[in-house]
């Protein structure tokens, strides 16, 4: 009599689809230094597209979009809404091992905010500023070949902010066609 040969709990790593892909994430900008005092942390929304040329090596464009409340004490400023929008390219290196892929990624492009209400109070002297990064992630893959879950967390430098800077941490949802 034979046995039957054991089923595989987990697809073969070898065979996890690589490629073109998109990614979805919900998070937490949080700002730091001059503009950080005066903003509150503010939830986001990441928005991600890459190509993997390499199981090593991705090219990715970012969009993050994250909701503030300004902190101005006694000041019609006070309380306002203000939006910033990440529009960034990114260079990702990878370290697969097994089911977890474990990155870290430097970025470049640029932040826009909604308002002028940082340039009124003399934080910002334009709407649009340079920005530039890096951040690190971990993410684990499904028994799908297409799917993984991960966290990820960037630092970006923000010039026409004040020299301010924004921490972004997001939960993220990966398909890859």
């Amino acid at each position: 009599m034979t046995t039957a040969p054991k089923a595989a709990l987990f697809p073969d790593p070898s065979k996890f689809a690589y490629g073109l892909y998109t990614e979805g994430g919900l998070g937490a900008v949080t700002m730091l230094g001059p503009v950080g005092s005066r903003l509150s942390p503010g939830w986001a929304l990441a928005l991600a597209t890459g190509y993997d040329l390499t199981r090593w090596l991705a090219l990715e464009g970012r969009a993050v979009g994250s909701n503030h409340v300004t902190q101005f004490p006694a000041s019609p400023q006070d309380g306002e809404l203000l939006q910033l929008y990440h529009l960034m390219g990114a260079v990702k290196f990878s370290l697969r091992y097994r089911y977890l892929i474990v990155s870290a990624d430097g970025t470049a492009g640029v932040v826009r905010t909604s308002t002028n209400v940082l340039a009124s109070v003399g934080l910002n002297d334009r709407r649009t500023s340079l920005a530039f990064g890096g951040g690190a992630g971990a993410d684990y893959h499904t028994l799908s070949r297409h799917f993984s879950f991960g966290l990820h967390a960037g630092f970006e430098r923000i010039s026409g902010l004040a020299q301010s800077s924004a921490l972004t941490t997001t939960a993220n949802v990966r398909y890859t066609f």
